[in-house]
């Protein structure tokens, strides 16, 4: 993986890594592009735009989805017409993304329980306000009182015996009388072989007080603001089980805009907004510690599910997440289906933080949406049997919708060796709106400290920590990164065989922290100290991707001895700098990538570029350091892909 940073050895390594590996994607299932299309329009000798490399920043979007102008949004690129086409005959469309209803190659769609499944039902016994918010009055002698209920309804029903939804008993929360349509609980503990079923028109709200997520009862670890940021139970957790599920048309909502509330007098680690104006909310946490304290905020997640087996959402709505929504860790099995995830809410967004700036997408920091991440290994699992070796895995995310304050999806492979891999992941059929994109990283590192695993397959007899990623039919709107892979050398390994098809993307104008990038590929993530834990992104393939509007692109391979690491904040550390420089060039591959706007800055470095038939509009040009090679001419190019259905509102908002 490492070598001299030469140019003649770059070129060879370009030419057997081309020799080597075929980026030939099979569409079909997915819905591939109709290969008997009128070649697209490319520009592979024109004007390098490169500049110098530049530091990939983490960004968050304050703008929502449909503030973003594109250049095209209604129509695909024109194709030119061929000898045997007259120019007035109808164009070929490439693929119409975003709108696939069915694919074959995906599992059956899951399903709610039958009747015969339900062993508790739970009338609701509060009612929420037209906006969607509580009343203050709903939680003023109780912060909590649907805990106790749900969870005994939960535990009467574990079911370790279950082979899966189809045989789960089911907890089903349901509209109660007068129009009560709401719960309130804190931190609950699902049991294998359990579904939880939310009901249409029934709201599952997170308690407001901290003191319901301490991880030890009596100790204060939530709700304040520390180096770490481990201090948090979830609202739902699921842990070292199998076979559980969250389902339903119904919400959960984790109140991150509301002001806290503690069920201990005189709470001394209740944060007071600065300004006198009360306590502080969940999002003012996330605010003043990663803006202004440089620390780590200890909000809770909504769902988190920990080394465990093959645990399911479907349909449910998640919103207002005080910190993460989903975080599926270590986990054997994971599906999200027709799942919508949106933060904040209208209601929330007509408020302030601390701080006076409204509640937006920007200030509801570390809101991700769904990230599948590896962790350490679990030797002993009562109920459970068998080692879980921490890697996340056999994962399906399809047909959701997700908005949020960062990520909308960061698929994470582990800070160290010792974690677990993360590999077998599918994302089909989705639309993301405003957050941080499609992501994969920071953490990349893991590898069951480099332990064979029949399901990874090592890429020039290195393991991989994150591989084999599909994502598909995806259309992006309104988020500050597109298609993202972020890593650096405090928490990197290999991350390999990661494949995008049939992808549109759409950018905002601007980002808070920079101007947007549609494709961004770096390994310097973030200035840190070196732990030898070197970035390697191989085997990246990009097939009928559009990118219509202008925006921003980074294609960045690791080098040790590159000018990015001379920035400030990046430190050699004990480590110190290697001898020989490390270069580990990014390859990848776009074949049918198409951008309808000049980009409006293009960096590459340290790469091997391959250009596939259908080739690409972006400026790509050879160098020292950057190898192209060019697909032998001979078969048939493809049309863009079309976006101009792909484009629509966040489903019911």
């Amino acid at each position: 993986m490492n070598n001299n940073s030469a140019p003649s050895t770059l070129a060879r390594a370009g030419i057997a890594w081309l020799a080597a590996t075929s980026f030939a994607l099979t569409l079909a299932a997915c819905g591939g592009s109709d290969a008997s299309t009128s070649p697209t329009a490319q520009n592979f000798d024109a004007s390098s735009t490169s500049a110098a490399p530049d530091q990939a920043a983490s960004a968050a979007s304050d703008q929502p989805a449909s503030s973003a102008t594109p250049a095209t949004p209604d129509q695909p690129a024109s194709t030119p017409a061929t000898p045997d086409q007259p120019a007035s005959a109808p164009q070929p469309a490439g693929f119409p993304v975003g709108t696939t209803s069915y694919d074959p190659a995906l599992p059956p769609e899951p399903t709610l329980p039958f009747s015969a499944q339900i062993c508790a039902t739970l009338p609701a016994a509060i009612t929420a306000q037209a906006n969607g918010l509580l009343p203050d009055s709903a939680d003023a002698t109780d912060t909590a009182p649907d805990t106790a209920r749900i969870q005994a309804a939960i535990d009467a029903c574990k079911n370790p015996s279950s082979s899966g939804l189809a045989t789960n008993k089911a907890v089903r929360l349901i509209a109660g009388p007068n129009g009560a349509n709401a719960f309130i609980a804190g931190a609950l503990n699902l049991q294998s072989g359990v579904t939880l079923w939310i009901d249409d028109g029934v709201t599952l709200f997170a308690s407001r007080d901290p003191r319901q997520y301490d991880k030890v009862k009596g100790t204060a670890s939530c709700g304040i603001i520390t180096a770490s940021d481990n201090g948090c139970l979830a609202l739902i957790n699921a842990s070292k089980i199998a076979n559980a599920a969250v389902v339903g048309d119904g919400v959960i909502d984790g109140r991150g805009g509301s002001p806290l509330i503690s069920s201990v007098p005189n709470d001394p680690n209740l944060l007071k907004r600065p300004n006198g104006g009360g306590t502080m909310s969940w999002w003012d946490i996330g605010w003043m510690a990663n803006k202004v304290l440089n620390q780590a905020q200890n909000n809770p997640r909504l769902v988190q599910i920990s080394n465990g087996r093959n645990f399911t959402l479907y349909r449910v709505t998640l919103q207002n997440a005080p910190k993460f929504h989903v975080v599926p860790s270590g986990v054997e099995g994971f599906t999200a289906w027709g799942v919508k995830i949106y933060t904040p809410t209208a209601a929330y967004e007509a408020m302030t933080n601390y701080l006076g700036m409204p509640y937006s997408p920007d200030t509801a920091k570390n809101t991700d949406g769904i990230d599948p991440a590896s962790s350490g290994p679990i030797t002993s699992n009562p109920g459970n049997p068998g080692k879980l070796k921490g890697d996340a895995s056999n994962i399906l995310i399809a047909y959701t919708s997700i908005r949020t304050g960062d990520d909308n999806i960061a698929i994470k492979g582990g800070t160290g060796k010792v974690n677990g891999r993360t590999y077998n992941i599918t994302v089909a059929h989705s639309h993301f709106y405003s957050g941080h994109g499609m992501s994969i990283g920071s953490e990349t590192a893991g590898t069951d400290n480099d332990t064979p695993n029949p399901d990874v397959t090592p890429v020039d007899g290195i393991l991989p920590s994150v591989s084999n990623v599909n994502v598909y039919d995806l259309v992006i709107d309104g988020a500050d990164n597109g298609l993202r892979i972020k890593s650096d050398w405090s928490r990197s390994g290999l991350v390999s065989d990661i494949r995008y098809s049939n992808v549109c993307i759409r950018t905002p104008e601007s980002s808070p922290d920079g101007k947007p990038q549609a494709l961004i590929f770096s390994p310097y993530y973030s200035p840190t100290k070196n732990n030898g834990l070197y970035p390697s992104f191989r085997n990246i393939a990009l097939d009928g991707v559009r990118i219509v509007n202008a925006s921003s692109y980074t294609f960045q391979g690791f080098n040790s001895a590159s000018p990015v690491l001379q920035g400030s904040g990046w430190s050699a550390g004990t480590v110190g700098w290697p001898a020989p420089p490390v270069v580990n060039p990014l390859s990848i591959s776009l074949n049918n990538v198409v951008a309808d706007a000049a980009p409006l800055n293009f960096t590459v470095a340290d790469a091997l570029v391959t250009l596939g038939e259908s080739g690409t509009s972006l400026p790509f040009q050879a160098r020292s350091d950057v190898v192209v090679t060019q697909a032998a001419a001979g078969g048939t190019s493809l049309a863009p892909v079309d976006c101009s259905k792909a484009f629509v509102p966040f489903p019911g908002r």
